[in-house]
């Protein structure tokens, strides 16, 4: 006589399926949009850095738009440091459609500083980029007294932010998440963050972070932590 599962058996092997299932395919999921955002990230730093080298090769000062604002000049900007070194697919500028069209949070569930939704961060004069590698980018500038306290900068001149988007349109759209920022200063294309305390850093880029700047220094922690969103930070429910 052969022997058989019976009913019950089998229903109880299909119920357990379905409660590992239930458990493991969302951190399966988790972890890949994790590496998604972490491989755009780290590339698209290397993008930024090597589109500023190569202007330098073309005896471009890299501080030629320091200390001015305005459209025109943000333009300028872009069309000389990136537009030649970069492959994007579309640019706006200071207008919705390259850009998602939710809230831009903070680690702490407050809105980000010039958040505009559907066009970009910032408060006036953005371009908006989308590269071909699927991330978007926010260009715009900030006084000297905003990259202290935004960024965590220490500059001179009115000088240049830009935001990266490392998953495109896609959510979460928070800082410290898949949104990070660098600086274009005086001294080059630096992290926020960068001229504060690794303490700091770290306090500031945690699932502990408050405050409306929370998750700002977050590039500075994923580079020092071998480019490795820290888990705390990614699994942080951000309302």
């Amino acid at each position: 006589m052969k022997k058989a599962f019976t009913l019950a058996e089998t229903l109880i092997t299909l119920g357990i399926i379905g409660v590992v299932a239930a458990i493991t395919i969302p951190n399966l999921i988790s972890n890949y949009q994790k590496r998604v955002v972490e491989t755009n990230l780290k590339e698209t730093y290397s993008i930024l850095q090597q589109a500023m080298k190569s202007a330098e090769a073309d005896d471009i000062a890299l501080d030629q738009y320091l200390g001015t604002s305005g459209m025109s000049n943000m333009k300028s900007w872009f069309n000389t440091y990136l537009a030649p070194y970069v492959k994007y697919n579309r640019v706006c500028y200071d207008k919705a459609g390259c850009w998602h069209t939710q809230k831009n949070k903070t680690l702490s569930g407050t809105s980000i500083a010039f958040d505009t939704p559907g066009i970009g961060i910032g408060s006036y004069d953005m371009v908006i980029v989308q590269l071909i590698n699927g991330t978007n980018i926010v260009i715009d500038w900030y006084r000297p007294s905003q990259l202290s306290s935004i960024f965590g900068i220490n500059a001179t001149k009115i000088s240049i932010a830009l935001y990266i988007d490392a998953n495109g349109m896609a959510p979460p759209n928070i800082i410290g998440k898949d949104i990070y920022a660098v600086v274009m200063t005086e001294n080059g294309l630096i992290s926020a963050g960068q001229d504060k305390t690794l303490e700091d850093i770290n306090k500031n880029c945690s699932a502990n972070a408050t405050g409306k700047i929370a998750g700002m220094f977050c590039l500075a922690r994923v580079k020092n932590n071998g480019w490795t969103i820290p888990n705390d930070v990614w699994k942080k429910k951000v309302k």
